[in-house]
């Protein structure tokens, strides 16, 4: 019987586990999210939802992605807000909270005038939201109506994230607010310190970066092709995984409210990382729309065991352990020599340690006729590439 519980306390709130589903097309459908909190789930984010005076249309298909191999790393997508509105989002949150009282129902909102956030967040209030999200980061997103902004989108502008974010606070009697953030501005730490002052109860961190996943070289079609055009949309997955956690590292240190961090979490690896750079909650998106709901099983007890072996009773215990390791390159410590060894035993000898080294290291490894790899320790410098481009776990190591 493990001592571990995973339950976490994020905006006033009690979860079960801090693993959410962020919103997505596998949060626009309430059957959906049922069979997901039927097998441990500890809440849903639904996709982004706007008042019934804004037209939405999507342009089909919507996604692309970048690829390893067969292994898909991102998934791109040009999809936008869900075509459902807010008066039908509103149903889904009374069906669900009716089944699962003890799950979390966060209504992600999106609008264009002020009056339109206060429709929002009254309209989700009154259905019986547990959080709502403020949604200013979609890379598919607008300004402001008649608001001129150092960016196009709300969120890379300090003075109308602080602006929106009040009017959402201001137009809710006791739900928590949160605001999610894009990557895709200069200074992530004074947008955050924005949406501080502006009276949210939390962060979530980070929207979609804006990209453009590749060409198709036979038609010459951006990608995914919609008749042969496409646009700019938002990249997902597990390729995003360090932008995510230098911006959660960053909010956490720039504020003092909690962070929902979401944004290439494939594993309970991953899901540890974020929670130790700041994460209180977890979002996951894009493995969810690759492997199915079930993943929660092996995230769960992956962090659980982890935990335990570690000595922490909770993922409370641990949220920002590793900020204080995260320094400014000054401060990191400098002089002490570390060289690259190779572990003879486990090589299998592909030369992609000499080949790295010779051509983008500093020539410090010897490749012999019989396909041995040594290296020159006067020559080394511990740059650590060769490590990073060994296919063999553990048989090159810095030290």
């Amino acid at each position: 019987m493990s001592n571990v519980d995973l339950g976490v306390r994020f905006c006033g709130k009690e979860l079960r586990n801090p693993f959410l589903l962020a919103a997505s097309p596998s949060t626009d459908n309430k059957e959906m999210i049922a069979r997901s909190f039927d097998i441990g789930w500890a809440g849903a984010v639904l996709k982004t939802t706007s008042l019934i005076s804004e037209e939405v249309s999507i342009a089909y298909p919507i996604m692309s992605s970048l690829q390893q191999g067969h292994r898909m790393i991102g998934l791109h997508n040009i999809d936008l807000i869900s075509e459902r509105h807010i008066d039908q989002i509103a149903n889904d949150v009374v069906w669900l909270k009716n089944r699962f009282p003890e799950q979390h129902v966060i209504v992600s909102i999106v609008g264009n005038t002020h009056q339109d956030w206060i429709d929002l967040v009254k309209i989700s209030e009154q259905a019986g939201a547990d959080l709502i999200e403020v949604s200013i980061s979609c890379p598919q997103g607008a300004m402001l109506e008649g608001e001129e902004a150092q960016g196009w989108i709300i969120s890379q502008d300090p003075k109308l994230t602080e602006k929106v974010t009040r009017w959402a606070c201001e137009a809710t009697t006791h739900v928590p607010i949160l605001v999610k953030l894009s990557s895709n501005v200069t200074d992530i730490k004074s947008i955050a310190s924005a949406v501080e002052r502006g009276g949210a109860q939390g962060i979530t961190a980070i929207d979609s970066p804006e990209g453009v996943v590749g060409v198709d070289l036979d038609n010459l079609s951006p990608l995914p092709s919609v008749q042969g055009f496409s646009s700019r949309g938002g990249f997902t997955g597990r390729a995003i995984k360090p932008i995510t956690l230098r911006c959660i590292a960053d909010i956490a240190q720039a504020t003092t409210i909690p962070v929902s961090g979401v944004g290439g979490i494939y594993d309970w690896q991953d899901a540890v990382q974020f929670m130790l750079l700041g994460s209180t909650t977890l979002q996951v998106c894009t493995s969810v729309m690759h492997r199915g709901f079930g993943i929660i099983d092996d995230l769960c007890d992956g962090m659980t065991r982890w935990l335990e072996q570690k000595g922490y009773s909770s993922p409370m215990d641990i949220v920002g352990l590793s900020l204080k390791r995260l320094l400014e390159h000054d401060g990191l410590p400098h002089g002490i020599k570390v060289y690259s060894q190779i572990d003879q035993e486990t090589c299998i000898h592909c030369g992609l340690c000499y080949v790295a080294c010779r051509d983008g290291g500093h020539q410090a490894i010897k490749f012999y006729p019989n396909r041995t790899a040594q290296v020159v320790e006067k020559k080394c410098v511990g740059c650590g590439l060769c490590a990073q481009v060994c296919p063999v776990p553990g048989c090159v190591v810095i030290k």
